[in-house]
């Protein structure tokens, strides 16, 4: 009779061991993303330096322990907050960025789509495209800045209609790439205060960018 219990009873451990590990997982990852919701909020409404781990903890209502169980120190949560806010803008100006249309056309999309993004994370943008390597200097520094991969996506964009002969080939891409971000960022502010409507915005840049690349 032990003889036949004994193997059922192994699989029910090892059952409950998989089940509390998938709930230990779960609560994991739902540490992580309050932690990271808590940051976002408090980088935007506080910026970088006001901002302590022990407040971001407070805030996701977890222990200051929980927060260094995912993260070194603020420095690390940041850079997280950032990749995170980053892949946001990636994904709503992907689509018009690489589509099969003109690239005068994908450059109106974009700015469109960019804007539009804009429109309701500015705060959030700002606080996400800080140079950290400036305002807090560390030991290793990120491979790619998350801002140098938004203008990496933006510059191959420029360089596929350079080679199609769409855009003159005198121009470097990597660098109206990072002008554009600026360009984008600076334009929204400046809507926002003067009250400019998001078309005539979109238009001024576009026909501004286009006859900045377009082959004479």
């Amino acid at each position: 009779m032990l003889s036949c219990l004994t193997p059922n009873a192994a699989m029910v451990d090892i059952a409950e061991d998989q089940a509390s590990g998938a709930r230990g997982a779960r609560r994991r990852q739902e540490s992580r993303r309050r932690l990271l919701a808590a940051a976002r909020k408090l980088f935007v409404e506080r910026g970088y330096h006001a901002t302590r781990p022990q407040d971001i903890a407070r805030e996701a209502e977890v222990g200051n322990g929980t927060f260094y169980l995912h993260f070194a120190d603020k420095r690390d949560i940041f850079l997280a907050f950032s990749e995170e806010a980053c892949a946001e803008i990636e994904a709503a100006i992907i689509g018009p960025l690489t589509g099969p249309q003109p690239w005068n056309i994908r450059i109106l999309d974009t700015l469109q789509a960019a804007l539009a993004f804009e429109e309701g994370e500015r705060k959030v943008i700002a606080a996400a495209l800080m140079d950290l390597s400036i305002i807090d200097p560390g030991p290793e520094e990120p491979t790619v800045r998350p801002r140098d991969r938004l203008a990496k996506l933006i510059a191959q964009s420029l360089q596929e209609g350079m080679d199609k002969g769409e855009i003159r080939g005198d121009v470097d891409p990597e660098l109206i790439a990072h002008s554009l971000l600026g360009l984008v960022e600076q334009a929204a502010y400046h809507a926002e205060r003067s009250n400019l409507s998001k078309d005539k915005v979109r238009e001024t840049l576009a026909s501004f960018v286009i006859a900045g690349l377009a082959r004479v």
